[in-house]
């Protein structure tokens, strides 16, 4: 009876024996880590660097154009306001002509009126000059086509050849652009074709 216990006491401790083995490979298995890929984590790096360049050289092109089309409006702008007068500066320009010619007129003694006149014309002038306008006076200068126009020919011998000898009407410039050009006489050679009063466009 003894000997049955006993071995009933040996079968049941054989059994909690490899229970108990039995867990702890299930635990050891469970807790080990599974180890890492290589390749997969250096891939995935690669491609985010990649990204990563993607987006800084999109965000440099964007830049880039923003400040490109910042000047480029602000040379709009700029060049805007320096002839948005244009139409104003042009429209005072027969006041001046007419300034001009009370002035080269006979004078029949007034003094004071002739002064009176210099002084509005001369304010007037420095006005235009303020606001970009540059004085076209030709007298003595070789025929230039993109500031004269010329309006006769004349033979001459007192002259050299395509010069201006008279200038009818003084033309004006705002900055670098022709506002209005010089309507002059071209001197010729005596005998040229043309001589002599006919007329010309530039």
């Amino acid at each position: 009876m003894n000997d049955e216990h006993e071995a009933g006491q040996d079968e049941l401790a054989g059994t909690e024996s490899t229970e108990t083995a039995g867990n702890g490979d299930a635990a050891v298995q469970d807790t080990t880590p599974a180890a890492p890929d290589d390749g997969a984590i250096q891939a995935e790096l690669g491609r985010l660097q990649e990204e990563v360049e993607r987006l800084r050289e999109l965000y440099l092109r964007k830049l880039a154009e923003f400040e490109n089309s910042r000047k480029r409006q602000e040379r709009e702008m700029a060049e805007f306001r320096r002839f948005a007068n244009s139409d104003l500066l042009r429209d005072l320009l027969p006041v001046v002509d007419n300034l001009e010619r009370a002035l080269e007129a006979p004078g029949d003694g007034g003094d004071g009126l002739r002064t009176g006149v210099e002084l509005v014309l001369r304010q007037l002038k420095d006005v235009l000059i303020r606001y970009g306008l540059v004085e076209v006076d030709p007298m003595g200068d070789v025929f230039d086509p993109s500031v004269h126009e010329a309006i006769q020919r004349v033979p001459s011998s007192d002259v050299e050849e395509n010069t201006v000898a008279q200038v009818f009407q003084k033309g004006y410039l705002l900055g670098e652009r022709l506002l209005r050009p010089a309507l002059v006489v071209v001197a010729v050679p005596d005998g040229a074709p043309g001589g002599g009063g006919d007329s010309e466009g530039s």
